[in-house]
């Protein structure tokens, strides 16, 4: 059991009792918390030390904080919206300013419902699980895993001040996976900036700073936080137009900034010139169809823009070898090339546009994608060269994707390698071994829940693995990875603590959640009894929020009426 007195209010690491902290040099004498946060060493729910001020923005405070049952750091999130309320310094309550009271109360409402949400999400490897939602103080708490961490800014900063694209797509890939699960599940970020994506001691990339739209967008009764070059044009002045679109430009804006070091203009000054500003000598080291991707990301209008992370993710992969592996994926597996010719003209006639149409626009586009690539390349060293952020159709973007990824152009032309079979191994080592053997990549296609294959495991692989297959090298396969088992057995908890049942129900994969108290004289108090709304044994999907009902002990009012 950790000294309480003792521990830093800076990193929460043992002092030993000393006025500045070995470990992260805070010296708690010189750096007072501010007035109007909690003070040090406040103990919410009995259980969580409140340590230093870490961040604030219009929806409430970030806290460092101490798990007093678990041991162990935590981050806690106080909702403390100052433009509706104070705080009174004796009793650390939160009070509404005079009118406000109808807001603070909706914007309380928006907090919780939004916070509840995330935490089902916690299963994804790019969110920072979420421990215990709570109220207190007339106010509202949510406890988060604390993890060591380094923004990517900073780690942008450490690498030389920008990334090679092989470098960030190891980073970007799985977080642009895990944002389209969480616009599956009706969860926005819209909060993406280089402050806002942390990298992980693992050397993995999270998603954090999440907060209600309320302040991720301007004309609400909370102060907003739009991130510079980050934050889209319809957060400042078209809030109606907020869509999964808003959150690829801010995506895509960090892409920008970590393979070039800046961030693109702000969004708003940028409609009337919506070119992107790249020095010619990073130009020539990003692969042209991620510079195509960055431009259709980074469309200022909401309706030209990339519209979902899926297709922004294709664009990503759209080097040649990975754009036919989609293909195969998507496309019935024994089509005829005329058959799948005849569907494309069939889609293209659904879309009202007469094939000549699409055939001198392919022809123009692509021209026009040769020219500017050989006007770019033309440039001297160092000078500044405008990408257009103008349209690009799909003729275009296939054009400057048939440009070989630098990644690949070590492979021979005509040498092949045997086809590994990958079904069943770990994707994370199928990945490594790939890139050990620098002969061929391993991408994740999608993720899906099984049964029968471990979560994590490959389920499946195109091209298909066959005894004696060749493959040729600088191949991609792509792979579907497993989430495990969608539904699974709620374990049994009764007769645990509420901290034992918890972490019971994370480990399977659940939300567990504080329920109603109730006296027992078969489970002592502090206790758990059961599930709320369950019974042990219950088959319910990954995600889903557990209440859990603890015992107060004896009813006192029993033993009192006994003679």
């Amino acid at each position: 059991m950790v000294d309480l007195h003792t521990l830093c209010m800076g990193c929460m690491g043992n002092n030993e009792g000393r006025d500045v902290c070995p470990h992260c040099g805070y010296e708690e004498a010189m750096r007072p918390q501010p007035e109007d946060c909690l003070p040090l060493r406040t103990l919410l729910q009995n259980r969580y030390l409140v340590g230093r001020l870490l961040e604030r923005n219009g929806e409430g405070i970030g806290y460092i904080g101490y798990d007093t049952v678990s041991d162990g750091p935590v981050y806690i999130r106080e909702f403390m919206p100052y433009r509706l309320c104070g705080r009174n310094p004796e009793t650390g309550f939160l009070q509404e300013f005079p009118g406000c009271e109808v807001p603070f109360k909706e914007a309380k409402i928006e907090f919780l419902e939004h916070s509840r949400n995330v935490a089902r999400l916690r299963e994804l490897p790019v969110m920072v699980p979420i421990y215990d939602i709570f109220q207190q103080n007339h106010t509202a708490y949510v406890i988060s895993e604390w993890t060591e961490h380094i923004t990517l800014a900073e780690y942008v900063e450490r690498s030389g001040g920008r990334l090679e694209w092989n470098a960030a797509r190891a980073l970007f890939m799985p977080v642009l996976s895990g944002l389209s699960d969480l616009y599956q599940a009706g969860v926005r970020h819209l909060g993406l900036s280089p402050d806002n994506l942390i990298i992980t001691q693992s050397g993995k990339m999270k998603l954090w700073g999440f907060c209600v739209r309320s302040v991720r967008q301007t004309g609400t009764q909370l102060e907003p936080e739009l991130f510079r070059g980050c934050a889209a044009v319809e957060q400042y002045s078209e809030p109606n137009k907020i869509s999964q679109a808003t959150d690829v430009y801010s995506f895509t804006a960090v892409l920008f900034y970590a393979l070039t070091g800046e961030l693109p203009q702000e969004a708003v000054k940028r409609r009337n010139d919506g070119r992107l500003l790249i020095p010619t000598n990073i130009l020539k080291q990003i692969p042209p169809h991620i510079v195509t991707a960055l431009a259709n990301g980074l469309q200022v209008e909401p309706d030209r823009r990339t519209q979902t992370f899926e297709r922004l993710r294709a664009e990503l992969s759209a080097a040649p070898t990975v754009t036919m592996v989609l293909n195969e994926v998507a496309a019935p597996p024994k089509a005829s090339p005329a058959q799948r010719k005849r569907e494309a003209l069939a889609e293209q006639e659904k879309r009202g546009v007469p094939n000549y149409v699409w055939g001198i626009v392919s022809c123009v586009v692509a021209a026009a994608v040769f020219l500017t690539i050989a006007l770019i390349w033309m440039n001297r060293g160092g000078e500044e060269a405008p990408v257009s952020s103008g349209q690009s159709s799909a003729a275009s973007v296939s054009s400057t994707s048939s440009q070989e990824d630098s990644s690949q152009a070590s492979a021979v032309p005509g040498e092949t390698i045997d086809m590994p079979n990958l079904v069943g191994e770990n994707f994370e080592d199928a990945q490594k071994a790939a890139q050990e053997n620098g002969k061929y990549q391993v991408l994740m296609s999608t993720e899906e829940f099984n049964d029968t294959v471990a979560e994590g495991h490959i389920i499946s692989q195109v091209p298909k693995y066959a005894e004696g297959e060749k493959l040729p090298e600088g191949s991609v396969i792509a792979v579907i990875v497993s989430k495990g088992p969608e539904n699974r057995p709620l374990p049994a908890i009764a007769g645990l603590s509420l901290t034992e049942a918890s972490a019971q129900l994370t480990a399977n994969g659940f939300v567990p959640v504080k329920g109603s108290e109730t006296y027992s004289s078969e489970y002592p108090e502090g206790r758990v009894i059961g599930y709320e709304s369950f019974t042990e044994g219950d088959s319910l999907p990954q995600g889903t929020s557990i209440r859990i009902i603890v015992s107060k002990g004896p009813d006192p009012s029993a033993s009192s009426s006994n003679p």
